[in-house]
């Protein structure tokens, strides 16, 4: 991966370019956003963050096509009812204010004369397997229903998929509002961060951010990992931790982490275990061996503490990913008693707190108010704040308005 130049920030097409680019002609805009929505917590940050762009292109007389992913549906899950973004088009209805017609019609099928309305969101763009190869014939399908393109779904910047960098070499390409504020505040973050910096990623699996973590172990003063992927970093340490999510694959590459960090590594040292998570917890010491039908579903108060302590003394804090199964009342402790604490700094003015990713914001939800900035993106946050080319902004970059 290539650090990113500041200049990407600058010359990417943002919304006051569409403006002053739009003429007699543009009647139709595809709007790429993200409404893969965490359903289990019901958190629409995701939905809120388009209405505006939405209700701005609409003020220009300029019809909208939305267009979104919706999970991971395997390609025999193709069109099946519970991945079709029909079941979430009532509530994009009722953030947007506005009438948005559902098509469910295969988008091979479609014309700009069979769309109808003036919002219409298409089906989930993950029931066609050319979607994640970036395939230049399905972008270019997609280009055909609209005369402009705009990307307000910065959480998926980071892939090269045919809706966010395969479709900017058909059509004249955007930055959304909320799209250019995300890549505005997060460059403040990675371009000058005022230290002590802290950054926690938690969330269950090492697999998914093990570059990220990498870097980050490299660039911050403290790297808390929490979650259930500190499993594998303790199991790397000899720790035994029962039935707990560990992949063992990458127990080799967390000692490697471990051993190579410039920042001081923070672990849970104790937690709260139970055999069912529909049950309370007990707690557990790091030291005690964890029950073989057991599973570390939160931190402890030892860890929480220690966590707090870090955070007191620093300026700057990254946070990207659950500290335990916040969803369940039993192990929601730590996410509520961390997330108070940080807003707490924050408001007190003692503290930069940049939050990251649909799970975590779900996780603090009664405090993301009150953080410094609250991104909607999760991977596209992490790789971009530790300093990666992010395909979506390298598209709307290179775009040639001329």
């Amino acid at each position: 991966m290539v650090c990113i130049q500041k200049k990407i920030a600058v010359d990417m097409k943002n919304f006051d370019d569409f403006k002053n680019f739009v003429h007699e002609g543009i009647n139709r805009c595809i709007i790429r956003c993200d409404l893969n929505l965490p359903s289990e917590t019901e958190d629409l940050s995701r939905v809120y963050s388009i209405k505006e762009t939405v209700h701005r292109v609409l003020d220009l007389g300029i019809k909208v096509i939305l267009i979104s992913h919706y999970k991971r549906p395997s390609k025999s899950e193709a069109f099946m009812q519970k991945f079709s973004l029909s079941a979430i088009s009532e509530k994009v209805w009722e953030i947007l204010e506005v009438n948005v017609n559902f098509m469910g019609t295969n988008i091979f099928e479609l014309s700009q004369n069979s769309i109808l309305g003036e919002v219409t969101l298409l089906e989930n763009l993950r029931f066609y397997e050319e979607e994640e190869q970036n395939n230049d014939v399905f972008a270019q399908k997609l280009a055909k229903l609209a005369d402009v393109y705009i990307n307000e779904a910065f959480s998926v910047a980071h892939r090269a998929h045919a809706s966010v960098s395969a479709i900017t070499k058909f059509l004249p390409s955007f930055a959304g509002i909320a799209f250019e504020n995300e890549v505005k505040q997060i460059s403040k973050i990675r371009e000058n961060i005022e230290r002590p910096y802290t950054a926690i990623i938690g969330g269950s699996k090492v697999s998914s951010k093990i570059d990220v973590l990498r870097e980050i172990s490299q660039k911050a003063d403290y790297l808390v990992i929490t979650g259930a992927m500190a499993n594998t970093f303790l199991t790397a340490l000899g720790h035994k931790l029962g039935a707990s999510i560990i992949e063992k694959t990458y127990i080799k590459i967390a000692q490697e982490i471990i051993k190579a960090s410039k920042a001081e590594i923070i672990l849970p040292t104790d937690f709260l275990v139970s055999s069912d998570i529909n049950m309370p917890g007990v707690c557990f010491d790091i030291n005690d061996e964890v029950p073989e039908n057991s599973s570390c579903f939160d931190i402890g108060t030892n860890t929480i503490e220690k966590i707090k302590s870090t955070i007191k003394i620093s300026k700057t804090l990254l946070w990207n990913g659950a500290l335990g199964a916040f969803e369940f009342a039993n192990f929601d402790t730590s996410s509520k008693e961390i997330s108070k604490y940080v807003a707490k700094r924050t408001k007190n003015n003692e503290l930069t707190s940049v939050i990251g990713g649909g799970e975590t914001i779900a996780s603090i939800k009664e405090y993301k108010n009150e953080m410094t900035f609250v991104s909607t993106a999760g991977g596209a946050f992490l790789e971009y704040v530790s300093g990666y080319n992010l395909p979506g902004i390298l598209a709307l970059q290179s775009f040639n308005i001329s």
